[in-house]
């Protein structure tokens, strides 16, 4: 018998096209032989659709063409054997429809609420990865009060209001700015000089009240891809070689020049320290199903460090986590199979 298989995408955040683009992706790939699907997408006010699941792009205007608003959600949940979220940020990715999955008791792939909320916030993600002893850039955290005032708070959790000063004694420049809670480097910028400090941070406060500052390190950018539950495995590491300053979104999804290397060109003793590090950090966070985990490896130095972990990751045709499970063995399909069984392990 079919598994009723309800697949999502859509959503309200700032990653809404990526997820769609996923989407299309994973529809591609389900086997119609064992599941059952429905096509759920959720518009950017959280409006939720039957869509057309025949639909060839997902990611084209017309993609709420043909469907049937969703009367009664909940109801819905309920008459699922398994939820498949292919949904990016803020509501999808963050733990808000995951607890509403678990309200529904639906099994639904990927992070729990815990793990889920934990890694979509960069800075709450770095202070309790840094209780395991991962290695991370310097940072600071920004938050934009209700007042609309930005303030630096410390790890005491003051407040401190002389936010330029705070950030260029501590980091230097260059700087990087996140919206803590975003990701496809959407609300991220590159700071080259403290006169535009302040503007930056307000441009990224537009995505988030919750902003990180990093350190600039010249740098290279390694991914590795874990998958399942207690007993994971993890990927070869691959290295993005993006054509620019950095890993833009356009960059990622739209610059034809950008590539990726599987393995990555640098030394095994480095890929295997990525490797367990992957391993830790998804454990650390409680993490199941399948997480992307992304590092830095400083050019000078060969230090290894955190860049974050994607407990959702990209999907798409040319999406990193996908590759490095097939440069593993697995297929797509295959891929799409072993995420369904792993969330059915309640």
């Amino acid at each position: 018998m079919k598994q009723k298989l309800l697949v999502l995408c859509g959503g309200q955040s700032s990653e809404h096209i990526v997820s769609r683009m996923s989407c299309t992706s994973v529809l591609n790939n389900l086997d119609i032989n064992k599941y059952d699907i429905t096509l759920i997408g959720i518009d950017l006010d959280g409006n939720w659709y039957f869509l057309d699941k025949n639909q060839t792009d997902l990611a084209q205007d017309t993609w709420l063409e043909n469907s049937k608003p969703v009367a009664d959600i909940y109801e819905l949940l309920r008459n699922y054997d398994v939820a498949f979220p292919v949904l990016h940020g803020l509501y999808g990715e963050d733990g808000s429809i995951q607890g509403l999955f678990e309200l529904a008791k639906l099994p639904y792939v990927g992070c729990r609420v815990m793990g889920s909320s934990i890694a979509m916030d960069k800075i709450y993600t770095k202070k309790i990865l840094d209780t395991v002893g991962i290695p991370q850039v310097k940072s600071v955290y920004v938050k934009k009060r209700y007042d609309d005032k930005l303030v630096v708070v410390n790890n005491t959790f003051d407040e401190i209001e002389t936010v330029e000063s705070y950030i260029v004694e501590k980091l230097g420049m260059p700087c990087f700015i996140k919206a803590s809670r975003s990701g496809s480097s959407v609300g991220c910028y590159r700071c080259d000089n403290s006169d535009e400090l302040m503007i930056k941070l307000n441009e990224a406060a537009k995505y988030d009240r919750h902003i990180v500052v990093e350190e600039c390190i010249d740098c290279i950018e390694l991914e590795t891809a874990v998958l399942g539950n207690d007993d994971v495995i993890v990927s070869r590491v691959g290295q993005i070689m993006p054509h620019g300053e950095f890993y833009t979104f356009e960059s990622k999804y739209e610059d034809e020049e950008s590539k990726t290397c599987i393995p990555a060109l640098v030394d095994e003793k480095i890929q295997e320290q990525i490797r367990a590090y992957a391993i830790k950090v998804f454990k650390a966070i409680d993490g199941h199903g399948f997480s992307r985990v992304d590092f830095f490896l400083d050019k000078k130095t060969n230090q290894i460090y955190l860049n974050e972990i994607n407990t959702i990751p990209g999907f798409t045709k040319i999406s990193m986590y996908p590759q490095l499970m097939d440069d593993f063995g697995i297929s797509y399909g295959e891929l799409l199979d072993r995420l369904i069984a792993l969330a059915m392990q309640r």
